[in-house]
């Protein structure tokens, strides 16, 4: 790179795709989850060519070219079938379906215990967190398919949340 390359600001979009050829590190391993948040973290705070040219130094492919995330090699698609799930249904996939039904299957056991040991059924108040952790849960079915099923793009998206300042 030359000198007058390292001087020049860089873009969001320079940010994300530098995020993106991480996070293909993170998946061959060749970074822990550690070394990859401070990394995005100082990806998100470069502003020069040069401070971004920085964190790809001692990476295989080193910093990617515009339009392009290179994995270094063969181990890229090895480490993604080794993190893909096997046999994982959608229910695994919502996570606030499983917090309904257990903290509404909890808080239901609990008011019929008092219930039964009162003698009066009357106010069933589990109704409030299950109707709060329902709504939860219909808004994370309907969004389910928004972002796609691909798995490699949630980390820098995850990452990218709250950054967009920049």
């Amino acid at each position: 790179m030359t000198e007058d390359h390292g001087k020049l600001r860089i873009s969001n979009a320079d940010r994300d795709l530098a995020i993106a050829q991480l996070q293909a590190a993170l998946d061959e391993g060749r970074i822990d989850l550690v070394e990859f948040d401070e990394r995005a973290k100082t990806a998100y705070e470069a502003k020069t060519n040069a401070e971004l040219d920085l964190i790809f130094e001692d990476l295989p492919g080193g910093r990617p070219k515009a339009g392009e995330v290179v994995p270094a090699g063969p181990a890229a698609e090895t480490a993604r079938a080794e993190r893909a799930p096997r046999g994982r249904s959608w229910f695994h996939d919502v996570p606030a379906l499983r917090a309904l039904i257990l903290v509404g299957g909890i808080c239901t056991l609990i008011w019929l215990a008092g219930s039964v040991s009162s003698g009066e059924y009357g106010n069933f108040w589990p109704v409030w967190p299950i109707m709060g952790l329902s709504i939860a849960t219909f808004v994370q079915l309907v969004n389910r398919g928004r972002w796609g099923d691909d798995d490699e793009d949630d980390g820098p998206r995850r990452e990218r949340r709250g950054h967009d300042w920049h």
